[in-house]
């Protein structure tokens, strides 16, 4: 096995150990644990039936009031339920997914979480009064958040301790979570989960629990986890933290205990498959795991190389990596729409056989969710109620790391002569979009019917490049950085974004209007293409025009046929643009934002005209061949 891993790295000096069946203290569990208020505790002990595709677990929760309320509920998240049947609000309008015909799916292939005992120190078990609850649709038959109400009212500042059975069955993989052929499980939303009481921008405290719903992913309180998980020993098992203990169980045939301990997640998620092979290497301070199907080791160095990269990149640009770990899962070919997702300490991959080292889809997916560990996991925004404020800075870093490493041409692909890079496909899958006024972005993820991903990725990291490009890269990886350290292992909303970037540009003297800019990013459909419409050495004027809503200044600049220029300023709140110039000199071409800092603009290509026939420019039709190559070859992209 390590031979075969050798063979196939590029990066042979590094040191490669494949895991044994016994392991203790896996990477560092005493790292900086007090990083967060720690309002949501959780231990976690997992009986899993391999064979019901089942686990029947014990949880102690401990829990804390943090608000000026005094409560008489809990609420949490049973995302389990989302996969029940087809009633829940988020498959109830859906019949096929991903291929799968859901209408006529085995009974035995749903999945299900209930709730059978929750006492509290009193010794009174609430579970004869919980109910269901839809705060967001009404839905009756949904089943994914649950009151739970309690016998003694609990005060501000007061922390709760609930001793809690739930039983859980997995569905057949529909999307992340569920379990596959051949002892394939992946555990994600899978456990009782306080929802978040929170201060809400009206200025009052409530809960935060929305439903299940499409376009919504995290948003739960940090806290410590210790996991236990029984199982079959023909299973190997990853998951969020450090795994503390890997062994035997004493006095039984088969069976395995493995222990995860992690400070400061906000969630926990763990896979077993008996096929994964082991692969662990260490940078800087962190351990990184690589669990491989056999038939994807060829691309472990390349999973391993992505993870270095991202490290190294925003160690440097954003803040230190605040974990000793990071687990890296490939789905099995038969269950990939496990894959392309992020999780507190873990993020699923996805890879195909022949994929060649000049198409990296594979690496802009690890690099994509190895960011969220830092925007989702450590900056922990809403993603269901503001999807772009993780989704954009990390499409934006996915970007600006590919980038980087393999150049702003070329990071996607490099295919026979046809390449793109990362952040010009990102732009070209926003600018490409049938409609780029479809609408706007700072909205919660269930109000979108279509352009989800074109406008909360693609649009925001869009907007960040163009910004960025204004203001400087300095100055924006000061904003980041600052956001960064001043609100990690808390929930940031925009309104945090906004007052740091208005703080750090004030800092700089820049005249950049950012709550201008954001309002017209995120709160309005806006767009803008600004199109060169005629030079005329006859009258000495040049005309231009700036389609759409969206009001930014740019420049344009002047070629004259001698070989002189000049550069003219166009004021945002201009649609039209006139310059009558009174040299005798003739113009051969004028070209709008000649450095390309409006990255936003819909279309690059008629910024500029020139009267020199030889000078035309031919790369729009090798864009178009990019653009085709790229849907080629991200196939695999369309979950992350």
């Amino acid at each position: 096995m390590v031979e075969k891993w050798l063979r196939n790295s590029l990066l042979v000096f590094m040191t490669i150990m494949v895991v044994n069946t016994c392991v203790f203290t896996q990477c560092n569990t005493s790292y900086n644990q007090s990083q967060s208020l720690k309002i949501a505790n959780y231990d976690i002990e997992v009986h899993l039936d391999h064979k019901g595709k089942s686990a029947s677990c014990i949880q102690k929760l401990n829990w804390k009031n943090t608000s000026p309320d005094t409560l008489r509920e809990l609420r949490f998240y049973m995302y389990m339920n989302a996969f029940k049947d087809l009633k829940s609000t988020y498959l109830k309008n859906t019949r096929k997914m991903f291929g799968q015909d859901l209408k006529n799916r085995n009974k035995k292939e749903w999945g299900h979480i209930e709730v059978t005992q929750a006492v509290d120190r009193n010794g009174n078990d609430l579970v004869q009064n919980q109910e269901y609850i839809q705060p967001n649709d009404g839905n009756a038959l949904d089943e994914t958040v649950l009151s739970i109400p309690l016998e003694m009212p609990l005060l501000p500042g007061e922390v709760i301790e609930l001793d809690m059975n739930f039983d859980v069955k997995l569905p057949r993989t529909i999307v992340r979570s569920g379990y596959g052929p051949r002892d394939f499980f992946l555990f994600v939303h899978w456990f009782p989960q306080v929802c978040v009481y929170e201060l809400k921008v009206d200025g009052n405290w409530g809960w935060n629990s929305h439903q299940f719903m499409p376009g919504t992913e995290f948003f739960s309180d940090f806290g410590d986890y210790n996991v236990e998980i029984y199982a079959s020993d023909h299973l190997v098992i990853g998951g969020s933290g450090c795994k503390t203990f890997s062994g035997k169980v004493l006095g039984t045939i088969g069976e395995q205990l493995v222990r995860f301990q992690a400070h400061d997640l906000i969630d926990f998620g763990w896979v077993a498959y008996p096929e994964y092979e082991t692969y662990t290497s260490t940078y800087g301070d962190t351990d990184i795991e690589i669990l491989m199907v056999p038939e994807h080791c060829a691309f472990a160095d390349r999973y391993l190389k992505a993870i270095e990269q991202s490290l190294e990149y925003l160690e440097k640009h954003v803040g230190k990596y605040p974990y000793p770990k990071i687990t890296v899962v490939d789905p099995p070919t038969h269950t990939l729409n496990s894959g392309f997702m992020e999780y507190p300490m873990m993020i699923t991959g996805a890879t195909a056989y022949g994929i060649p080292r000049s198409v990296r889809s594979v690496e802009s997916l690890v690099i994509h969710e190895f960011t969220h560990m830092y925007f989702m996991a450590s900056l922990a925004s809403n993603e269901k109620e503001e999807a772009w404020l993780d989704e954009g800075f990390v499409t934006y870093f996915e970007d600006r790391i590919l980038d980087h490493y393999y150049g702003n041409q070329s990071s996607l692909f490099d295919v026979l002569g046809a390449r793109s890079g990362n952040a010009q496909q990102s732009r070209n899958e926003y600018v490409s979009m049938e409609n780029p006024n479809l609408g706007k972005i700072a909205r919660p993820g269930w109000e979108f019917d279509g352009g989800f991903k074109p406008l909360i990725y693609a649009k925001t990291a869009t907007a960040f490049k163009t910004m960025e490009r204004i203001i400087g890269i300095d100055i924006m990886d000061e904003i980041i950085k600052t956001y960064f350290e001043r609100h990690k292992f808390t929930h940031p909303k925009e309104a945090d974004l906004r007052k740091i970037i208005k703080e750090v540009l004030e800092k700089n003297t820049s005249n950049f209007e950012s709550d201008k800019y954001l309002d017209q990013v995120l709160h309005a459909t806006s767009s803008i293409n600004f199109k060169m419409v005629d030079i005329n050495n006859s009258t000495k004027t040049i005309e231009a025009i700036r389609e759409g809503n969206f009001e930014i200044g740019t420049e344009v600049l002047i070629m004259f046929r001698d070989g002189s220029s000049k550069t003219v300023n166009w004021k945002g709140s201009e649609k039209y643009f006139k310059y009558n110039f009174s040299s005798s000199k003739e113009v051969i071409s004028a070209h709008i934002d000649p450095e390309q800092k409006i990255y936003l603009d819909l279309n690059l290509n008629n910024n500029s005209i020139t009267l020199d026939p030889n000078k035309k420019p031919l790369y729009k039709y090798a864009a178009k061949l990019g653009h085709w190559l790229q849907a080629v070859s991200q196939w695999t992209s369309f979950m992350m």
